[in-house]
């Protein structure tokens, strides 16, 4: 029988185990992630498994410092859902049951080579039938970020969230991981108990139930789970426990949206690799344009996924047509859209404690940004400005959508500044 390929973490620490093991994977389809002797960290190897996307963990009975149980629980709750092994000396009635009432789905003993090859056969047919759906059950993650204090970042991902969650099928979420200034729950007049300092720092303990514990209702199809308002507690997230959480989030959501507040934020930069897209916010400012150049190169330098970073201008006067050319010479990254400036429409709007709608330019322009990230293609599913020369478009506010091209100067100095 044909088998798809697997790959494998193997936990063992007697050798005789190992070498019979890795003997048997050798001649399988099969590709060894993880290789480890010891187990002195459960949530590291849990870590590394959904990283790495591993099938199957291949487990020594006995090495876990927790209950095979929780540790299957654990597994399931990652993107890969990968199943359980035990691997044994010796077969003991008592033992196999008990395992398998934890959640293993095998428990082999030597000799290994032909029972071992079997399950796994069977493993390869049952993850090549899941793969596809796999894949599309798997959530979307979209972060904003301004280049500089006061580029919009938080205010795009207010609107496009209960924007998006309007014509969502399913509910999304919005969190809110700017740990500096945290406006969410007030733009949004949200009364948190938790925040997402408390998921952070229960990670060890986290499950759907529990997770729903911490996030509030915002309207019908939204969740929102905010930054920590105590000074305290707004140290910088660890990265890998931020990274870990986001990849939780991936199977309870198929929209999550981020705000992770201005340049230069540590966790936007390391999140980069678990994000689908990050929305850079820029302005028409020079050092609003310098840090987005120097965020830009930072995520190149680290391999941190730059070709998920996405240009987005705003704060566009009206009748201001920016050169788009010069801005991509400038930055090495065309915009993805052009946004208006929209200060007094914000402005009532805030003070009467609520967002923007479509009798604005700004809000019609973000409801098309929130629909096109719904649709997944947003350059494809956005309406497109008429290619129609010597015609005025019907507004003289710009379009939000990508691609828009000869649109006239940008900036003086944009033509004169070093590449």
């Amino acid at each position: 029988m044909t088998m798809s390929p697997l790959s494998a973490a193997l936990v063992a620490a007697d050798s005789a185990l190992r070498t019979e093991t890795l003997g048997c994977l050798e001649h399988l389809p099969v590709r060894v992630v993880i290789d480890q002797q010891v187990l002195d960290d459960v949530y590291d190897l849990l870590d590394r498994v959904e990283r790495l996307r591993a099938d199957v963990v291949l487990l020594q009975a006995n090495l876990l410092k927790i209950p095979l149980e929780e540790f299957a629980r654990r597994l399931k709750l990652t993107g890969s859902e990968p199943v359980i092994f035990i691997l044994h000396t010796e077969a003991v009635a008592k033992n196999i049951l008990e395992a398998m009432q934890a959640g293993a789905r095998e428990y082999i003993c030597p000799p290994l080579g032909i029972p071992l090859k079997e399950a796994l056969v069977r493993l390869s047919a049952v993850r090549g039938e899941q793969a596809s759906h796999q894949q599309r059950t798997l959530g979307r993650v979209v972060g904003f970020i301004s280049a500089k204090g006061g580029a919009g970042a938080t205010t795009f991902t207010s609107h496009v969230a209960t924007m998006a969650a309007r014509h969502a099928t399913k509910r999304i979420l919005l969190a809110d991981v700017d740990f500096e200034a945290g406006l969410l729950r007030f733009i949004l007049k949200a009364k948190p108990r938790y925040t997402l300092r408390d998921a952070l720092d229960n990670m060890h303990r986290m499950d759907s139930s529990y997770w729903q514990a911490l996030v509030i209702r915002h309207g019908e199809k939204l969740e929102f789970i905010a930054a920590p308002e105590e000074l305290a507690e707004r140290t910088i997230p660890d990265t890998r426990q931020l990274g870990r959480l986001l990849r939780f989030i991936r199977t309870l959501y198929p929209l999550t949206l981020l705000d992770f507040g201005r340049c230069y934020s540590t966790a936007a930069l390391e999140s980069l690799p678990e994000l689908d897209t990050l929305y850079l916010l820029v302005t028409q400012d020079l050092l609003t344009l310098e840090n987005a150049k120097d965020f830009i190169r930072m995520a190149e330098e680290r391999a941190k996924g730059a070709d998920r970073i996405k240009i987005l201008l705003n704060k566009v006067p009206g009748k201001q047509k920016p050169d788009l050319d010069g801005l991509e010479s400038y930055l090495g990254v065309r915009p993805e859209g052009v946004f208006s400036e929209d200060a007094e429409a914000l402005y009532e709007t805030w003070s009467e404690g609520r967002l923007l709608g479509s009798d604005s330019v700004l809000g019609r322009q973000l409801g098309t940004l929130a629909k096109s990230i719904l649709a997944q293609d947003m350059p494809e599913s956005a309406p497109k400005q008429s290619d129609n020369k010597g015609s005025e478009p019907k507004s003289a506010a710009p379009s939000p959508i990508a691609a828009i091209k000869g649109l006239g100067r940008f900036l003086p100095f944009m033509r004169n500044s070093r590449a």
